[in-house]
């Protein structure tokens, strides 16, 4: 079955609800200057509130960024991954020229992130890519492949059944204002997953 991850979290209640209505994994985001930012002392308090078996990823330009922060896996874009933490590598995918930086990657990953390249941000913009060239991306990584990128409650079902990915990340499709999660979207994005 394919996982659930509810990202871009800046509170505790969004993070118990997510973690209540059945996501897989929490994300928080440890880029200073960005719309959903935690910084590491407000993680640390969201982290103390949380029910055991939470599997939080933190999201970080680099791996080195997220060493003030005590997650289970580091989510990162870019610069060597890390032998001492569980990472999953981030590529953004614009056209399949995307997809050259994978093939061949040799880093110490658990797992390989595609989500949509925009130029102004690192993600969390709600824009999708051609989901084919996530297809054409498992044939070239045995690793698991989470897909990003514009997945909303009501298509989240199609890109399942045509990719089959390890899991789903979501952020601002399932929100009601920025940083602020919709009880009924992520419950209903969940659902839809499970459904497909």
């Amino acid at each position: 079955m394919t996982r659930v991850k509810v990202c871009g979290l800046t509170n505790l209640g969004d993070a118990l609800f997510a973690a209540e209505a059945g996501a897989d994994a929490l994300g928080f985001i440890a880029v200073p200057g960005t719309p959903r930012y935690v910084s590491p002392e407000a993680f640390r308090e969201i982290r103390a509130g949380l029910p055991p078996y939470a599997v939080l990823v933190v999201v970080a330009r680099a791996v080195e960024d997220a060493r003030r922060y005590d997650a289970d896996i580091v989510q990162f874009y870019e610069g060597p991954a890390s032998t001492s933490r569980r990472c999953v590598r981030v590529f953004r995918v614009k056209d399949r020229s995307s997809l050259d930086e994978l093939t061949g990657y040799a880093e110490p990953i658990v797992a390989v992130h595609l989500d949509t390249f925009h130029e102004k941000s690192l993600g969390g913009v709600g824009q999708s890519f051609d989901w084919s060239l996530a297809v054409e991306a498992k044939s070239q990584t045995k690793l698991p492949l989470v897909l990003a990128g514009g997945l909303t409650p009501e298509s989240v079902a199609d890109a399942v059944r045509l990719v089959r990915p390890y899991a789903v990340d979501v952020s601002s499709c399932v929100e009601r204002s920025l940083g602020q999660k919709d009880p009924e979207k992520v419950r209903a994005f969940i659902a839809a997953v499970g459904g497909a």
